[in-house]
């Protein structure tokens, strides 16, 4: 799909002007990112960067989901995470 422009430097391209822009206003950033396989990529740019887990646990289809609670793997699967700009 997209894969013929991962790595050329866009996405980090991205997210340098998104946390500049963000600095102005916030000391701490935050994002989502899915948990399956598709998301792998994503995920491993954003450790590299800083990002850690916020602690809120998994979320499904935007709600925290709940210990021992079944979901389904898809796009609707997200772990949030914040860096600290300043």
């Amino acid at each position: 799909m997209l894969k013929k422009y991962q790595k050329n430097g866009i996405g980090t391209a991205i997210m340098d002007a998104i946390e500049n822009y963000v600095k102005e206003y916030s000391p701490t950033i935050c994002l989502g990112v899915g948990l399956h396989y598709g998301y792998g990529v994503a995920q491993r740019m954003y450790v590299k960067r800083g990002y850690i887990p916020d602690g809120s646990g998994v979320w499904f289809n935007g709600e925290r989901l709940e210990q021992y609670e079944t979901c389904v793997n898809n796009d609707e699967l997200i772990l949030y995470f914040s860096k600290q700009l300043i």
